[in-house]
């Protein structure tokens, strides 16, 4: 069989598969292996699935990811992101919109751990929706919130996410981490005017509401010190040079470990609980990153990522255009599955391509994160909204459509800002010690 037409059917069975909820690593792995055998002999395969392996868990940008997986699971056991929601609604709650921002913050802290836009969005759903709906914010204002909020964790630091595209892409994990921090802030400025005018216009209601006491806003106030306090410790060290990314992770982890056992938060039993945790999640993700590499090597055998290439040969000497097409790619695949598998089919077809055409590759990492989270919420068929949907059934599709609207035009404001300004990515890798 031609090797371009059998990566092709391949890569179609890895969607296939995966839209039937086979899990990724499985569908990747087996595609992969498969695959080779077709190409090069089953013996030829062999060697390269166990090569694969070892280079997998031995590679050394991979040995941060398990630090950042138990630092977030030590920031859960130690109440660092139970907090958050509260903390937030206290101080915020009072404004017009205030339980919304609340919800758009927590969800980005609690994504940051569980790592998943669709496991955020079912677990704030389940805590903030019926918060707002007491307090008379409306249903659409509501699910929006829930729903774009849990887009946000995937790109702020530690993000997993982005630790596996630098290893199949092969580029600096820390000048990544240091890309997000203009997208970060540009997504919150954006958040807060997708929230506020709806109000403003009143297509929304958002009552505002009695401001908390003093005694409470201070309580809620040392809440949030200590997350913001490891957070901007980890990223200054790394912005500084005096870490490295994988000093970071193991810092970060140290100073949240140190945290959950000086103000009694986290006991021996929470502590092992986090230590299974992180075990289990992490060997998920390697599992994934082992299939992810034997599906990357056979469409490296099959000459697809070329073929693809040398398709976008016509346009490749037009960034623009390239990056306009990936991003309606992103958007169509967005309907039928979570961020991590998307990535890890796409990366490595278009990596070549954003070479071609010239594209930073720490640029375009940034870039596909994000237009692979707002693929979720983009109605009608956003995989957030069927997931808010099952949370809560007595919203009508079309207030989770109506709630979307503003937060997808927000980040399709934003998607558009970073292809204009690519420095607002670029700036802080570039000029970083």
């Amino acid at each position: 069989m031609d090797g371009l037409l059998l990566g092709g059917l391949g890569f179609g069975a890895a969607i296939i598969m995966i839209f039937l909820e086979i899990p990724v690593a499985v569908a990747l792995g087996l595609v992969g292996l498969l695959g080779a055998a077709m190409i090069i002999g089953f013996a030829g395969a062999m060697t390269i699935g166990a090569t694969t392996v070892w280079d997998s868990v031995t590679n050394y940008t991979l040995t941060m990811l398990p630090l950042f997986v138990l630092m977030g699971n030590l920031a859960a056991h130690s109440g660092l992101s139970a907090k958050l929601y509260q903390s937030m609604s206290v101080l915020f709650g009072h404004r017009r919109g205030g339980l919304a921002l609340a919800t758009i913050g927590a969800s980005a802290g609690f994504g940051m751990i569980s790592g998943s836009s669709l496991a955020t969005t079912a677990t704030m759903g389940r805590i903030a929706m019926p918060q707002m709906r007491q307090a008379g914010y409306s249903k659409s204002l509501s699910a929006g919130s829930v729903a774009a909020g849990g887009t946000l964790g995937i790109l702020i630091p530690p993000s997993t996410v982005l630790v596996i595209y630098a290893f199949i892409a092969e580029q600096s994990i820390r000048e990544l981490l240091l890309a997000t921090t203009g997208p970060i802030f540009l997504a919150i400025l954006l958040y807060c005017l997708a929230i506020w005018v709806p109000i403003w216009a009143g297509w929304s209601t958002a009552p505002q509401h009695e401001r908390a006491h003093r005694e409470d806003r201070r309580a809620a106030l040392k809440e949030l010190l200590p997350p913001l306090a490891i957070f901007g410790l980890i990223m200054g060290g790394l912005y500084s040079g005096v870490f490295t990314a994988n000093e970071t992770a193991a810092i970060g982890a140290a100073l949240v470990l140190a945290y959950g056992f000086l103000s009694r938060r986290l006991s021996a039993s929470g502590f092992l609980e986090a230590v299974r945790d992180t075990a289990l999640t992490c060997g998920a993700l390697y599992l994934v990153m082992i299939g992810a590499n034997l599906f990357n090597f056979f469409l490296a055998l099959s000459g697809l990522p070329f073929a693809l290439t040398g398709m976008f040969s016509g346009i490749i000497d037009q960034p623009l255009l390239v990056i306009l097409l990936m991003l309606a790619i992103y958007l169509v695949l967005g309907t039928l599955m979570d961020s991590l598998a998307m990535l890890l089919l796409t990366v490595p077809l278009f990596v070549p391509v954003a070479q071609a055409a010239g594209i930073d590759l720490v640029w375009f990492g940034i870039f596909a994160v994000m237009v692979v989270e707002m693929g979720l919420i983009t109605p009608p068929v956003g995989m957030n909204l069927f997931v808010l949907k099952t949370v809560s059934p007595d919203i009508r599709l079309t207030e989770l459509w109506k709630g979307a609207a503003p937060f997808v035009t927000a980040d399709f404001i934003r998607v558009a800002i970073i292809i204009a300004v690519p420095a607002i990515v670029l700036w802080l890798p570039l000029n970083a010690m």
